[in-house]
C-alpha cells in the first residue's frame, strides 16, 4: 500500500486499531480515506481497491489436534473463535449458515491464547498474521509451540477500503494508478523474505 502511494508522489500514514473501531474511524472520518487489509464483501459506504495480494485464511488448532473436514458439517462441530467483524472463510460462512454459533474475539491475539488455555478447539486466522503474531507479541512466547496453523481453507485477495467522502474516492484513483506501477508479488515475496 504504501509503494502504490509513494509511487504517485504521495506517503501514507497508518494507524493501528482494532478492527471494529478501524473500520468505524474510517468511514465516520474526514480525515482518513479509508482502511486495510479487507477481503472481498458487500461493504456499505466503501469501495475496495483492486487487490494489493493475498492471505491464506485457515484454521489454527492446538499442536497434536485431529484436523477436522473442511466441510459446514465438520466446523459446525467445533467451538470455534473468531474475530468479531472479520470476513470469514467460505466453509466457515457456510458453518454459520448452518447452525455454528462462534465465539467472537476483538482480536487474534485473543483467539490464539483461547486455543492454547483449551477454552476453543480452534480460531479462525490468516497464516502470514498468525505467523507475524507469534513472531512479534511477547505476551505470546509461553504458548507460541502450542498452536499451528493446520487447516487452509481458502485464499483470499486483500484490498484497501475507501470511503465514499471527496477525499476517500481521490485517493482511491491515485491509489489504484499507483498500484498499477508496483510489482505486487514480487514486494510481497521481499517483504515475507524479511520478515522470517
Amino acid at each position: 500500500m504504501r509503494e502504490a502511494f509513494k509511487a504517485m508522489g504521495y506517503k501514507a500514514e497508518i494507524e493501528f486499531l482494532p478492527w471494529q473501531r478501524a473500520v468505524a474511524t474510517a468511514k465516520e472520518s474526514s480525515e482518513v480515506a479509508g482502511y486495510f487489509p479487507e477481503y472481498p464483501a458487500e461493504l456499505e459506504g466503501f469501495t475496495l481497491s483492486p487487490s494489493i495480494g493475498t492471505g491464506p485464511l485457515g484454521l489454527i488448532l492446538r499442536k497434536g489436534a485431529p484436523v477436522p473436514q473442511p466441510t459446514a458439517d465438520a466446523l459446525r462441530a467445533l467451538k470455534l473463535g473468531v474475530v468479531s467483524g472479520y470476513v470469514n472463510a467460505v466453509p466457515v460462512a457456510a458453518a454459520i449458515a448452518a447452525g455454528l454459533k462462534p465465539e467472537g474475539v476483538a482480536d487474534d491475539n485473543t483467539n490464539i491464547r483461547k486455543l492454547a488455555a483449551g477454552r476453543i478447539d480452534a480460531a479462525e486466522i490468516d497464516q502470514y498474521v498468525f505467523a507475524h503474531i507469534l513472531k512479534t507479541d511477547p505476551r505470546l512466547a509461553d504458548v507460541k509451540n502450542d498452536v499451528v496453523f493446520a487447516l487452509p481453507l481458502e485464499d483470499k485477495t486483500l484490498h484497501v477500503a475507501f470511503n465514499q467522502t471527496p477525499y476517500g474516492k481521490k485517493l482511491a484513483a491515485i491509489f489504484a494508478e499507483g498500484l498499477a506501477k508496483v510489482d505486487i508479488k514480487g514486494l510481497q515475496q521481499k517483504y515475507f523474505a524479511m520478515a522470517r
